[in-house]
């Protein structure tokens, strides 16, 4: 059972967060785009997923006043059934299926979401070595050179 401590404890911390969402996100939203930007032309990613890149005219069409593109993106890096995992494995971000957080995070999305049906999935266009990255409030500089590191590690 809940008890109303936990409760309210609860509600006054999402009361908390809220004072700041903007600033936060207009934060995530600048640093993941100049992120993807980075990533998408460097020399051992194969493709980044991100609304700047997929679709943007039906983004465009709903982004607010002052919006961005997100902080989540995802990335396939080259020859990744031999690399994939490297790179993940040296990414120095937290690891784990979520987003939204003030810290980044990294997941291997399709093997969480669909380890069952991997050959599916693969047939409709979405590897299974698909990385997926939530941006925090981290500097570009540091995230970059994280990436870079974990890169150093791919063919």
């Amino acid at each position: 059972a809940w008890s109303a401590d936990v409760c309210s404890s609860d509600l006054m911390l999402v009361a908390e967060r809220c004072r700041d969402f903007e600033i936060r996100m207009d934060r995530i939203n600048r640093t993941a785009e100049k992120l993807a930007d980075y990533l998408s032309t460097h020399a051992k990613i194969e493709k980044v997923y991100y609304p700047k890149y997929e679709n943007r005219a039906n983004y465009s069409s709903v982004i607010r006043t002052r919006g961005g593109f997100g902080g989540l993106m995802s990335v396939i890096v080259k020859d990744a059934d031999r690399n994939a995992m490297a790179f993940y494995d040296h990414l120095r971000v937290c690891k784990g299926p979520s987003l939204g957080a003030n810290y980044a995070l990294a997941c291997p999305y399709t093997l969480l979401a669909h380890y069952d049906e991997l050959d599916f999935v693969e047939s409709h266009g979405v590897s299974r070595y698909l990385v997926r990255v939530s941006i925090g409030l981290e500097d570009l500089t540091d995230l970059k050179a994280r990436f870079d590191e974990a890169l150093s590690f791919v063919d």
